[in-house]
Protein backbone atom coordinates (compact mmCIF):
# COMPACT_ATOMS: atom_id res chain seq x y z
CA UNK A 1 0.00 0.00 0.00
CA UNK A 2 1.32 3.83 -1.12
CA UNK A 3 2.11 5.79 2.05
CA UNK A 4 -0.53 8.77 2.08
CA UNK A 5 -3.37 6.36 1.29
CA UNK A 6 -5.68 6.77 4.11
CA UNK A 7 -8.14 3.93 2.86
CA UNK A 8 -8.26 0.68 0.95
CA UNK A 9 -10.60 0.31 -1.65
CA UNK A 10 -13.61 -2.01 -0.92
CA UNK A 11 -13.62 -5.44 -2.17
CA UNK A 12 -14.97 -5.57 -6.00
CA UNK A 13 -16.83 -8.56 -5.01
CA UNK A 14 -18.28 -6.63 -1.70
CA UNK A 15 -19.24 -3.71 -4.17
CA UNK A 16 -20.75 -6.04 -6.51
CA UNK A 17 -23.03 -7.87 -4.49
CA UNK A 18 -24.49 -4.32 -3.28
CA UNK A 19 -25.46 -3.34 -6.63
CA UNK A 20 -27.23 -6.59 -7.23
CA UNK A 21 -29.40 -5.71 -4.13
CA UNK A 22 -32.84 -3.75 -4.81
CA UNK A 23 -34.71 -1.28 -2.47
CA UNK A 24 -37.68 -2.04 -1.28
CA UNK A 25 -40.14 0.41 0.34
CA UNK A 26 -41.54 -1.26 3.37
CA UNK A 27 -45.16 0.16 4.94
CA UNK A 28 -46.82 -0.15 8.66
CA UNK A 29 -49.14 -2.24 9.92
CA UNK A 30 -52.69 -1.39 9.42
CA UNK A 31 -52.76 0.14 13.41
CA UNK A 32 -51.07 2.86 11.84
CA UNK A 33 -52.49 3.42 8.54
CA UNK A 34 -50.01 1.63 5.83
CA UNK A 35 -48.03 4.66 6.43
CA UNK A 36 -44.13 3.94 4.52
CA UNK A 37 -41.42 3.63 7.31
CA UNK A 38 -38.45 3.07 5.00
CA UNK A 39 -37.03 1.63 2.30
CA UNK A 40 -34.55 -2.12 2.69
CA UNK A 41 -32.32 -3.36 0.68
CA UNK A 42 -32.46 -7.42 -0.11
CA UNK A 43 -31.83 -9.55 -3.65
CA UNK A 44 -34.87 -11.22 -3.64
CA UNK A 45 -38.31 -10.47 -2.16
CA UNK A 46 -38.06 -13.57 0.25
CA UNK A 47 -34.86 -12.10 1.90
CA UNK A 48 -37.26 -9.50 3.31
CA UNK A 49 -39.62 -11.85 4.99
CA UNK A 50 -39.23 -11.82 8.61
CA UNK A 51 -37.15 -9.00 8.49
CA UNK A 52 -37.92 -6.10 11.49
CA UNK A 53 -37.87 -3.04 11.00
CA UNK A 54 -37.73 -0.65 14.16
CA UNK A 55 -38.73 3.27 14.20
CA UNK A 56 -39.83 5.86 16.11
CA UNK A 57 -43.64 6.92 15.93
CA UNK A 58 -42.17 10.81 15.58
CA UNK A 59 -41.21 9.06 12.02
CA UNK A 60 -45.18 8.10 11.01
CA UNK A 61 -46.90 11.20 12.61
CA UNK A 62 -44.55 14.20 12.31
CA UNK A 63 -44.90 15.20 15.57
CA UNK A 64 -41.96 15.41 17.92
CA UNK A 65 -43.13 14.85 21.58
CA UNK A 66 -43.88 11.03 20.08
CA UNK A 67 -39.89 10.90 19.35
CA UNK A 68 -39.71 8.31 22.87
CA UNK A 69 -42.46 5.94 21.56
CA UNK A 70 -40.42 2.96 19.55
CA UNK A 71 -42.38 0.99 17.22
CA UNK A 72 -41.05 -2.75 15.92
CA UNK A 73 -42.96 -4.22 12.81
CA UNK A 74 -41.93 -7.28 11.32
CA UNK A 75 -42.26 -7.99 7.04
CA UNK A 76 -44.68 -11.22 6.52
CA UNK A 77 -45.58 -10.19 3.18
CA UNK A 78 -44.38 -8.66 0.01
CA UNK A 79 -46.83 -8.08 -3.32
CA UNK A 80 -45.44 -6.17 -6.03
CA UNK A 81 -41.91 -5.24 -5.14
CA UNK A 82 -43.71 -3.79 -1.48
CA UNK A 83 -43.24 -5.34 1.69
CA UNK A 84 -46.07 -5.06 4.39
CA UNK A 85 -45.31 -5.68 8.10
CA UNK A 86 -47.29 -6.44 11.13
CA UNK A 87 -47.29 -5.01 14.72
CA UNK A 88 -44.68 -6.89 16.44
CA UNK A 89 -44.50 -4.33 19.75
CA UNK A 90 -43.48 -1.02 20.94
CA UNK A 91 -41.13 0.61 24.01
CA UNK A 92 -40.84 4.01 25.12
CA UNK A 93 -36.80 5.40 25.17
CA UNK A 94 -34.86 4.76 28.27
CA UNK A 95 -34.09 8.12 29.23
CA UNK A 96 -37.79 9.12 28.60
CA UNK A 97 -38.24 6.41 31.07
CA UNK A 98 -35.45 7.59 33.18
CA UNK A 99 -36.40 11.51 33.15
CA UNK A 100 -40.12 10.44 35.16
CA UNK A 101 -38.50 8.75 38.34
CA UNK A 102 -37.54 11.25 40.49
CA UNK A 103 -36.43 10.63 44.37
CA UNK A 104 -39.20 10.39 46.64
CA UNK A 105 -41.46 8.96 44.49
CA UNK A 106 -42.38 5.71 44.15
CA UNK A 107 -42.76 3.72 40.60
CA UNK A 108 -45.37 1.33 40.02
CA UNK A 109 -44.57 -1.31 37.62
CA UNK A 110 -47.01 -4.17 36.28
CA UNK A 111 -46.31 -6.58 33.25
CA UNK A 112 -49.61 -8.47 32.24
CA UNK A 113 -50.36 -10.55 29.82
CA UNK A 114 -53.70 -10.61 28.07
CA UNK A 115 -55.43 -11.56 24.98
CA UNK A 116 -57.74 -9.31 22.53
CA UNK A 117 -60.85 -9.80 21.35
CA UNK A 118 -59.54 -11.01 18.11
CA UNK A 119 -57.31 -13.55 20.18
CA UNK A 120 -53.71 -12.05 19.65
CA UNK A 121 -51.71 -12.72 22.81
CA UNK A 122 -49.77 -9.33 24.31
CA UNK A 123 -47.26 -9.10 27.37
CA UNK A 124 -47.76 -5.32 28.56
CA UNK A 125 -45.97 -3.14 30.97
CA UNK A 126 -47.81 -0.20 32.72
CA UNK A 127 -45.59 1.88 35.04
CA UNK A 128 -47.35 4.25 37.08
CA UNK A 129 -45.40 7.45 38.92
CA UNK A 130 -47.04 8.49 42.42
CA UNK A 131 -46.15 12.32 43.67
CA UNK A 132 -44.58 10.99 46.75
CA UNK A 133 -43.86 7.67 48.39
CA UNK A 134 -46.32 5.37 49.14
CA UNK A 135 -46.88 2.68 51.29
CA UNK A 136 -47.00 -0.77 49.97
CA UNK A 137 -50.83 -1.70 50.51
CA UNK A 138 -51.51 1.52 47.90
CA UNK A 139 -49.13 0.36 45.75
CA UNK A 140 -50.68 -2.87 45.28
CA UNK A 141 -54.07 -1.07 44.82
CA UNK A 142 -52.32 1.10 41.66
CA UNK A 143 -51.27 -1.78 39.70
CA UNK A 144 -54.53 -4.16 40.56
CA UNK A 145 -56.27 -0.89 38.25
CA UNK A 146 -53.85 -0.98 36.05
CA UNK A 147 -54.12 -4.55 35.13
CA UNK A 148 -58.39 -4.27 35.39
CA UNK A 149 -57.87 -1.34 33.22
CA UNK A 150 -55.90 -3.47 30.85
CA UNK A 151 -57.30 -6.48 30.52
CA UNK A 152 -61.00 -5.10 30.04
CA UNK A 153 -59.71 -2.91 27.33
CA UNK A 154 -57.76 -6.09 25.47
CA UNK A 155 -61.25 -8.15 25.88
CA UNK A 156 -63.20 -5.46 24.08
CA UNK A 157 -60.87 -4.56 21.46
CA UNK A 158 -58.89 -6.02 18.62
CA UNK A 159 -55.60 -6.21 17.94
CA UNK A 160 -55.58 -3.01 15.81
CA UNK A 161 -57.55 -1.14 18.72
CA UNK A 162 -55.90 -2.28 21.40
CA UNK A 163 -52.68 -1.02 19.98
CA UNK A 164 -53.64 2.73 18.91
CA UNK A 165 -54.87 2.82 22.30
CA UNK A 166 -51.58 2.05 23.86
CA UNK A 167 -49.32 3.74 21.92
CA UNK A 168 -51.56 6.84 21.53
CA UNK A 169 -51.85 7.17 25.66
CA UNK A 170 -55.47 6.38 26.29
CA UNK A 171 -55.27 3.30 28.11
CA UNK A 172 -52.74 5.00 30.27
CA UNK A 173 -54.90 8.01 30.76
CA UNK A 174 -57.61 5.45 31.87
CA UNK A 175 -55.12 4.23 34.57
CA UNK A 176 -54.24 7.49 35.70
CA UNK A 177 -57.57 9.02 36.20
CA UNK A 178 -58.72 5.53 37.90
CA UNK A 179 -55.62 5.01 40.43
CA UNK A 180 -55.17 8.89 41.12
CA UNK A 181 -58.19 8.13 43.44
CA UNK A 182 -55.67 5.81 45.37
CA UNK A 183 -52.86 8.39 46.01
CA UNK A 184 -51.83 11.22 43.49
CA UNK A 185 -50.45 10.48 40.60
CA UNK A 186 -46.97 12.53 38.54
CA UNK A 187 -47.79 10.40 35.20
CA UNK A 188 -48.67 6.71 34.16
CA UNK A 189 -47.11 5.05 30.61
CA UNK A 190 -47.93 1.87 29.06
CA UNK A 191 -43.94 1.30 28.57
CA UNK A 192 -43.93 -1.78 26.69
CA UNK A 193 -46.20 -3.82 24.49
CA UNK A 194 -44.75 -7.12 23.22
CA UNK A 195 -46.82 -9.07 20.20
CA UNK A 196 -46.67 -13.01 22.54
CA UNK A 197 -48.44 -14.17 19.62
CA UNK A 198 -46.37 -15.26 16.19
CA UNK A 199 -46.94 -12.48 13.56
CA UNK A 200 -47.52 -15.05 10.72
CA UNK A 201 -50.19 -15.97 12.48
CA UNK A 202 -51.98 -12.99 12.74
CA UNK A 203 -54.60 -12.50 9.84
CA UNK A 204 -52.89 -9.62 7.58
CA UNK A 205 -54.82 -6.56 7.03
CA UNK A 206 -53.52 -5.18 3.69
CA UNK A 207 -54.54 -1.39 1.70
CA UNK A 208 -57.98 -1.46 -0.10
CA UNK A 209 -56.46 -0.89 -3.40
CA UNK A 210 -54.17 -4.17 -2.98
CA UNK A 211 -56.83 -6.14 -1.77
CA UNK A 212 -58.93 -5.29 -4.51
CA UNK A 213 -56.08 -5.55 -7.52
CA UNK A 214 -55.12 -9.56 -5.60
CA UNK A 215 -59.26 -10.04 -5.81
CA UNK A 216 -59.21 -9.25 -9.89
CA UNK A 217 -55.74 -11.50 -9.92
CA UNK A 218 -57.82 -14.24 -8.31
CA UNK A 219 -60.73 -14.29 -10.78
CA UNK A 220 -58.70 -13.21 -13.84
CA UNK A 221 -56.61 -17.07 -13.16
CA UNK A 222 -57.30 -19.64 -15.39
CA UNK A 223 -59.01 -22.47 -13.21
CA UNK A 224 -57.45 -25.78 -14.31
CA UNK A 225 -60.36 -28.40 -14.54
CA UNK A 226 -59.76 -31.80 -12.23
CA UNK A 227 -62.47 -33.29 -13.97
CA UNK A 228 -61.24 -32.64 -18.02
CA UNK A 229 -57.37 -34.25 -16.89
CA UNK A 230 -58.93 -37.09 -15.77
CA UNK A 231 -60.92 -37.69 -18.40
CA UNK A 232 -58.01 -37.61 -20.60
CA UNK A 233 -56.06 -40.04 -18.06
CA UNK A 234 -59.06 -42.77 -18.70
CA UNK A 235 -58.92 -42.47 -22.29
CA UNK A 236 -55.39 -42.98 -23.11
CA UNK A 237 -55.79 -45.86 -20.95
Amino acid sequence: MERGCDKMPAPRAARDRWALKKWFPVYASSAFGFAEIGEIPANTEKHLIGRTVEISLYQITGDISQIPIKLKFQIVKVINGKAYTQFKGFELARDYLRSLVRRGTTKVDGIFDVETKDGVKLRVAVMAITQHRVKTSQEKAIRKIAKEVVEKAASNLTFDEFVQEAVLGKIASEVYNKARKIYPLRKVEVRKIKVLTSTFEIPLKLPEEVEKALKEEEKAAPVVSTTSSSSQTQSKS
